[in-house]
């Protein structure tokens, strides 16, 4: 079986690697029913929305993608009902440039966080959540580009999951006045689903068998210490004031994923 996962979209993008490492991981535990498999790449520079178009038209061989889940799941697609970083990406905390690190100290209330601009990809589900509760929000079409922006103060947050946060600061030390806020994190449930053409069936299966194997035998969460517990550490989410908000874009999905959720942080809402 030769199996298609998304590439990086600039040569410095680490983001999908954990998505790799939980793929190739399903696919191993289910080696012995299923039999070998290859792991290949699409080229360097797709961002999420492209790669949501090629997984509809299922452009590559057996080609997933980690998608997160809304009610718009395009109807070419199969999810599978995972949570494949469980969940530690709802944990948002923010690129700022120096001026805007220290405004944000003096933040105290949801309605002082909302006066700053938030920076979000292109496609990516954060948005519609945060307008929705009145975040005012500008979308790039560039992953790189995002860092230098708001290091420029040409907006204020680029908000990234907690588990990004310190190999995407060790990636961009070289950005002038690039800084990230230690004081505030929002929260909000981002279940993060591998999703595949629903004409990959047997795929589907593998892949679900596989997750569900490897967590119950510990070696998903294992994985996730190895790539995400240095970043979690790192962002300090029990020093900060925790704003949680709802994701009314998952209203209709089946709540079970919710049992999948590793917890990393406080239990503070404002």
């Amino acid at each position: 079986m030769t199996v298609t996962v998304q590439g990086p979209e600039s040569p410095a993008d680490k983001r999908y690697e954990y998505d790799h490492a939980v793929i190739e991981l399903a696919l191993t535990k289910t080696r012995a029913k299923y039999g070998d498999f290859k792991i290949q790449y699409t080229p360097v520079g797709q961002n999420s929305k492209r790669a949501l178009i090629d997984a509809s038209n299922n452009k590559y061989a057996n080609f997933i993608i980690k998608f997160s889940m809304n009610n718009d799941l395009p109807d070419s697609l199969t999810a599978i009902p995972f949570p494949v970083d469980l969940g530690v990406v709802g944990y948002r905390v923010a690129f700022v440039s120096e001026k805007t690190k220290s405004a944000l100290s003096k933040v105290r209330t949801l309605e002082d966080l909302k006066e700053f601009e938030v920076l979000q990809g292109l496609g990516w589900l954060d948005t519609r959540i945060l307008e929705h509760h009145g975040f005012q929000v500008r979308t790039g079409a560039e992953y790189e580009a995002m860092f230098s922006m708001v290091a420029l103060g040409r907006s204020d947050l680029f908000l990234r999951g907690a588990n990004e946060l310190l190999n995407e600061w060790q990636s961009h030390l070289e950005i002038d006045g690039l800084a990230y806020d230690e004081a505030v994190s929002i929260y909000y449930p981002l279940p993060r689903f591998l999703v595949t053409s629903s004409e990959n069936e047997e795929l589907i299966a593998r892949i679900q068998e596989g997750l569900h194997l490897a967590h119950e035998d510990g070696s998903l969460l294992k994985l996730w210490d190895q790539k995400y517990r240095a970043s979690v550490d790192f962002a300090k989410l029990d020093k900060r004031r925790i704003f949680r908000l709802s994701n009314p874009f998952i209203e209709g999905l089946d709540p079970s994923w919710q049992k999948f959720v590793y917890q990393v942080g406080p239990d503070l809402t404002q």
